[in-house]
């Protein structure tokens, strides 16, 4: 499942989720090397990432490619 590009709410704690092409690069190259890490993302992941290692209220830019995510934040 991806997180919709909106904006939740419109308080403090506010959590924006954006894609972003940098992010989608990101995660092509790895699914190209079929390894996850890439330096542009704060968090990398192959299947879905762990919602509790993404921080709350900020503005994260999202990319997946097949299997493989990267989150920038």
């Amino acid at each position: 499942m991806t997180p919709a590009p909106t904006t939740t709410g419109n308080g403090p704690g506010t959590t924006t989720w954006v894609t972003s092409p940098q992010a989608v690069a990101a995660a092509k190259r790895m699914a190209a090397a079929k390894a996850v890490g890439d330096p542009v993302c704060s968090l990398s992941a192959v299947g879905q990432p762990d919602p509790n290692l993404v921080p709350q209220g900020r503005r994260i830019a999202i990319g997946h490619y097949g299997d493989y995510w990267c989150l920038i934040w």
